[in-house]
C-alpha cells in the first residue's frame, strides 16, 4: 500500500462525509423533481388534449379546413409530435405531423382516455364530447421530459461541487496548520539523525504539538551532553589503550626474544640428546659384545650369572638410549622417511619371528592374517614401519598373560597406484581404562605409573610410534575395553610397486592339504597363506578330531597335512606317537609348526614318510620351502636373478673401490641380462666413458684418489650437451645434507649399501626402461633393519643375514666373507694406526671401504660399529669422543676374525 501523507488523509476525511450528505440530499431532491416532472407533464398533456378535443367537438362544419387548422394548432403545443382525428361514422381522417410511432403498451385512464406507449413517447387517444364516433390521437415526445430532468440533474451537481469546496476550504487550512509544524519536526530528527545536535529551530506548534516539540528540544540537549561526556570517555579509555598497546609491544619484544632462547635451548637440547644418546650408546655396545666374549669362556656358575645380569641390564638401557636418540632426532627435524620397495608380508613376519621367542616363553600363540586384497608389494619406509610394528608387537606380548596376539592387514582405501592399509594388532590382555588412553600416545607416558610397575622403558615407544606413522601420511589408534583386550591400529598411506608380482608356487597349484590348528586366528592366517598359493584346504579345528578320524578310519584324501602345535602344550614331543601313525596311516608328508619343536623334531627324524617341523609363526617363505621340499616339488635354483630378465638390452657401468662390492653388483646386474663394465676407480670410469655409451652409471660415492663427486662432474664435462645419462650415487651411509650434495654434483639418484636385486631392478626400470615416472628417492637408501630396541644384540656373525643380502646365493656369501676376513688382517692395524696419528681424512677413507665391505657378509655388529664411527668422523666430532668408537670397532674386527676362524 502506498504511503499516504495526513494532510492528504485529512482532506478525505472531511470530504467523504460531505460527499455522502450531498449525494443522499440530492438524490433525493432529484428523484423527487424527476417524479414532479412526469406528473406535471402528464397534467399538462391532459389538458391540451381535453382542451382540444372540446374545441374539435365545439366545431360543427362540413369541411375539413377547420378541422385541419385546429390539429396544427394542436402541433405547436409543447411535447406534442403528431396529432389524428379520425370519425369512424363517416369514415375520414385527418392527420398532421410525423407518422404515429407504433404502439408497445395500452393503458386506461380515470378520465376516460386511452394512453398508448411507443419506443420514444406515448399517444393519449380521447373522443370528443358528444361525438362517440370520433377520435382524437395525440402523441406526445419525451424529449422535453428529458430536457427538464438533465437541467435538474446539472443543478444538482453544481450544488454539490459547491458543498464539498465550501468543506475542504476550512479542512485545508486545518490541515496547513496541523502538517507544517510535523514537517518542521521532522526535519529537526533527521537533523539529530545526522548528529547536528545544535539548537532545532521553531515549529511553532500549538497544543500536542508543542509539547512534541519540546520534549524533543530537550532531547536534542541530552543527547549533545552524554555525547560530550562519551568523547571524553573516549579520548580517555584512547589514551589507556595507547599507553597499553606500548606495553604489551614491549611484552612481545621481550617474549620474541624469550622464544628465540626457547627454540635455541630445545634446538640445543634435542642435538644434546642426540650426540649423547650416540655417546653413550658406543660403549653400551663394547660392554655388551666383550661381556657376550666373556660369556663363552670358562666361568663359574655365579660369574655366568653376574655376566647374564649385566648384558641384560646393558641390552635394557642400549633400549632406552635407542627411544631416546629416536625422539630426540624427531624433535629435532632429522628423522628422513625413504619411499624404497619393500613387502609388507616379509615385514610382518620378520617382526613376529624376531619376537617368537618372548612370545614363547609366556605361552601365547602368534598370528598374521593377511586378506587377499591386501596388495604387500609397497614403495614406502621399511625400516620405520618395522619399528613401528616391532613396537606395537613386542607392547602386546609384554601385557598379554595368556591367549595370542593377532596382526591383521586390510585394506582400507584404493586410489589408482596409492593405497591406504590398516594394520591391526590386537591382543587378549587385561586392556586399557579410558582415563589411561587419553594420554597413553604421549612422550614419557607408562601404561603402569605405580611404582609397582613390572615392564620398564622410557615411555617414548607409543609416541615415536604416532610420530613416525603421521610422517608416513597415516592415522595411530587404539581401541580397548578394560578385561576386554586392546587393537592398536595404524594405517599406511603406500604407493603400489608396479615391479612386483605376486609370488605362487605354481608346484603347489591344485593340491590338497589339511591343516589342523586350534587357534582360530593361527588358523585363519594359514588359510589365507595356502590358499593363495591354490592349495585346496581342509581345516580341523584341533588335534583330537585328527586322532579321533585317525582311530576310525574316516581321513579324508590329501597330499599334506600340517599340523599347528598349540603355543601352550608343555611338551610337543608327547605328540610323536600320533604323528608317526599318522604318516604310518596315510604316507602323506606331515609338516608340523611347534613353538618347541626340536625334541619333537629328534623324536621323527627316523620315519619313512616325508615329515619336518617348523617353528611359530611359519613364515610363508619356510612354510612355502618346506610343503615343495616334502613333496618332492623343489626344483634346483635356476641360474639368473629370480626377478626374471629385463626383456632388453641395457649397458651399465659400476663404479666401486671396493672388489666385494663391485662383484657383488655385477652378478645382481648381469643375472638380470645386463651388459656391465666394472671400474674400481675414478679414472677408469672415465676412460671407460670415453670409450663406449652406457645407459646408466652406479657410482661409488667414497673413492681414494678421485671420488665419486670428482667423477661425476668429469663425467657430465664429457657428456657436454649431448643425452644425459642417469648416474646413480652408491653409498655405505648419507647424512641427509650429503643426499643434497650428491644430487647438486650432478647425480640424478641415490641407493644406500646394502643393494639390492629389487633396488637395482626398480632403478633400471625407472631411469633406463622408463616403466616409472622418475620420482626422487623413490630408490634411495634402503638401510638394513637393525635389531630392535628391546631385542637381544645382534650375534657377530649372521649367516642367514649374508645369505638374503647376496640374493640367497650361498657361494657368493662365503666369498664375499672370506675376502672380507682377508681385508681384516690389515683393516685392524691399518685403522688403528692411521687413528692414533690423528689423521681423520685417511681414517674416515679406511673405515667408509670397511663399512661397505660389511655390508654383504653377515657381520651386523661390525658393520654397526663401522656406521657408528663413519657418522662421527662426518659430524666432526671430538676425539675423545671418537676413541671409544675406535675401541668398539677395532673389537668387533677382532671378535669377526676369532669366529671367521672358528
Amino acid at each position: 500500500m502506498a504511503h499516504t501523507s495526513l494532510r492528504t488523509r485529512i482532506m478525505a476525511m472531511t470530504a467523504l462525509p460531505a460527499l455522502v450528505a450531498a449525494l443522499l440530499i440530492g438524490g433525493y431532491t432529484l428523484a423527487t423533481r424527476v417524479m414532479s416532472v412526469r406528473a406535471d407533464d402528464a397534467h399538462r398533456q391532459q389538458l391540451i388534449i381535453e382542451s382540444y378535443a372540446a374545441r374539435l367537438a365545439a366545431l360543427d362544419a362540413d369541411a375539413s379546413a377547420p378541422y385541419e387548422a385546429l390539429l396544427r394548432d394542436l402541433l405547436e403545443q409543447p411535447d406534442v409530435r403528431a396529432a389524428t382525428l379520425l370519425d369512424n361514422h363517416d369514415g375520414w381522417e385527418l392527420h398532421t405531423g410525423p407518422r404515429l410511432r407504433p404502439v408497445e403498451q395500452a393503458e386506461q385512464l380515470d378520465n376516460g382516455a386511452t394512453r398508448l406507449v411507443t419506443d420514444s413517447g406515448w399517444q393519449l387517444v380521447r373522443t370528443l364530447p358528444g361525438e362517440d364516433s370520433r377520435l382524437l390521437t395525440v402523441e406526445f415526445s419525451r424529449q422535453g421530459q428529458y430536457v427538464r430532468i438533465l437541467e435538474a440533474v446539472l443543478t444538482l451537481i453544481g450544488v454539490i461541487t459547491l458543498v464539498l469546496i465550501l468543506a475542504m476550504l476550512p479542512a485545508a487550512h486545518f490541515a496547513r496548520r496541523l502538517t507544517g509544524p510535523i514537517r518542521v519536526l521532522i526535519d529537526n530528527v533527521r537533523r539529530v539523525r545526522d548528529g547536528d545536535l545544535g539548537t532545532p529551530p521553531r515549529a511553532d506548534a500549538q497544543g500536542e504539538l508543542r509539547d512534541l516539540e519540546q520534549a524533543l528540544r530537550d532531547m536534542v540537549g541530552a543527547l549533545d551532553e552524554a555525547q560530550a561526556e562519551l568523547q571524553q570517555n573516549v579520548d580517555q579509555a584512547t589514551q589507556d589503550l595507547r599507553e597499553t598497546l606500548e606495553t604489551i609491544e614491549i611484552q612481545n619484544i621481550e617474549l620474541d626474544m624469550a622464544r628465540k632462547e626457547a627454540l635455541k635451548a630445545s634446538q640445543i637440547k634435542s642435538e644434546f640428546l642426540a650426540n649423547m644418546s650416540h655417546e653413550i650408546r658406543t660403549p653400551l655396545n663394547g660392554i655388551i659384545g666383550f661381556t657376550r666374549l666373556l660369556e663363552r669362556s670358562s666361568l663359574s656358575e655365579r660369574q655366568s650369572d653376574y655376566l647374564d645380569t649385566i648384558r641384560k641390564s646393558a641390552e635394557s638401557l642400549l633400549s632406552i638410549i635407542n627411544d631416546i636418540l629416536d625422539f630426540s632426532k624427531i624433535e629435532a627435524g632429522k628423522l628422513s622417511l625413504e619411499h624404497v620397495p619393500l613387502d609388507l608380508h616379509d615385514l610382518i613376519e620378520d617382526v613376529q619371528t624376531m619376537l617368537a621367542p618372548l612370545a614363547q616363553d609366556k605361552g601365547l600363540e602368534q598370528a598374521a592374517i593377511i586378506y587377499s586384497d591386501v596388495p604387500t608389494r609397497l614403495l614406502g619406509d621399511p625400516l620405520r614401519i618395522r619399528q613401528v610394528l616391532t613396537n606395537l608387537v613386542s607392547n602386546a606380548i609384554k601385557f598379554t598373560e595368556r591367549g595370542s596376539v593377532v596382526v591383521r592387514a586390510m585394506l582400507e582405501e584404493e586410489r589408482g597406484a596409492e593405497a591406504i592399509i590398516k594394520v591391526a594388532i590386537t591382543d587378549t590382555g587385561n586392556g586399557l581404562p579410558r582415563e589411561v588412553q587419553k594420554n597413553l600416545f604421549n612422550a614419557f607416558t607408562q601404561l603402569d605409573q605405580s611404582a609397582r610397575r613390572k615392564e620398564g622403558g622410557t615411555g617414548l615407544g607409543l609416541a615415536i610410534c604416532k610420530r613416525l606413522v603421521e610422517g608416513m601420511g597415516g592415522e595411530i589408534g587404539l581401541d580397548s575395553t578394560a578385561g576386554r583386550g586392546s587393537t592398536f591400529w595404524f594405517t599406511l598411506r603406500v604407493e603400489r610397486d608396479a615391479d612386483a608380482g605376486p609370488e605362487i608356487p605354481s608346484a603347489l597349484e591344485g593340491l590338497s592339504v589339511t591343516l589342523v590348528e586350534a587357534n582360530e586366528h593361527a588358523r585363519l592366517g594359514l588359510y589365507h597363506m595356502l590358499g593363495g598359493w591354490r592349495l585346496k584346504v581342509t581345516e580341523l579345528q584341533a588335534l583330537d578330531t585328527l586322532e579321533s578320524q585317525l582311530e576310525a578310519g574316516e581321513l579324508a584324501r590329501t597330499d599334506f597335512y600340517v599340523l599347528g602345535v598349540p603355543a601352550s602344550m608343555p611338551e610337543p614331543a608327547d605328540l610323536a606317537p600320533l604323528v608317526e601313525r599318522l604318516a604310518a596311516a596315510t604316507g602323506k608328508p606331515v609338516l608340523i609348526l611347534a613353538a618347541h619343536g626340536e625334541a619333537l623334531a629328534g623324536r621323527l627324524s627316523g620315519l619313512a614318510t616325508p615329515c619336518r617341523v617348523l617353528g611359530k609363526p611359519a613364515t610363508r617363505r619356510r612354510l612355502r620351502d618346506a610343503l615343495l621340499e616334502l613333496g618332492g616339488l623343489a626344483l634346483p635354483a635356476a641360474p639368473g636373478s629370480p626377478l626374471g630378465p629385463l626383456g632388453k638390452s641395457v649397458r651399465v657401468m659400476v663404479v666401486d673401490d671396493h672388489p666385494g662390492n663391485l662383484k657383488l653388483a655385477r652378478v645382481f646386474l648381469e643375472e638380470m641380462g645386463v651388459q656391465v663394465s666394472a671400474c674400481a676407480s675414478g679414472e677408469a670410469a672415465l676412460a671407460a666413458f670415453a670409450r663406449e655409451t652406457f645407459d646408466l652409471v652406479f657410482m661409488d660415492v667414497q673413492m681414494p684418489g678421485m671420488d665419486g663427486l670428482e667423477t661425476t662432474r668429469r663425467l657430465r664435462e664429457q657428456e657436454g650437451e649431448g643425452p644425459r645419462t642417469p648416474i646413480i650415487a652408491l653409498t655405505a651411509h648419507a647424512l641427509e645434507s650429503e643426499r643434497r650434495s650428491l644430487l647438486a654434483a650432478g647425480m640424478d639418484d641415490y641407493l644406500s649399501k646394502p643393494i639390492t636385486e629389487t633396488q637395482l631392478r626398480h632403478t633400471l626400470n625407472r631411469w633406463v626402461l622408463d616403466e616409472q615416472e622418475p620420482d626422487v628417492a623413490a630408490t634411495r637408501d634402503v638401510p638394513s633393519a637393525p635389531a630392535p630396541a628391546d631385542s637381544a644384540a645382534p650375534p657377530v656373525i649372521d649367516p642367514a643375514l649374508a645369505l638374503r643380502r647376496v640374493g640367497g646365493r650361498e657361494a657368493l656369501a662365503e666369498e664375499m666373507f672370506t675376502m672380507l676376513l682377508a681385508s681384516l688382517e690389515q683393516e685392524a692395524p691399518g685403522i688403528n694406526a692411521v687413528a692414533e696419528s690423528g689423521d681423520r681424512e685417511a681414517l674416515l677413507e679406511r673405515v667408509h671401504k670397511l663399512h661397505g665391505a660389511t655390508r654383504y657378509c653377515g657381520t651386523p655388529r661390525l658393520e654397526q660399529a663401522a656406521g657408528e664411527l663413519e657418522d662421527a668422523l662426518k659430524q666432526a666430532l671430538s676425539d675423545q669422543a671418537l676413541e671409544p668408537l675406535v675401541a668398539v670397532l677395532l673389537a668387533e674386527i677382532e671378535n669377526v676374525r676369532q669366529e671367521g676362524k672358528s
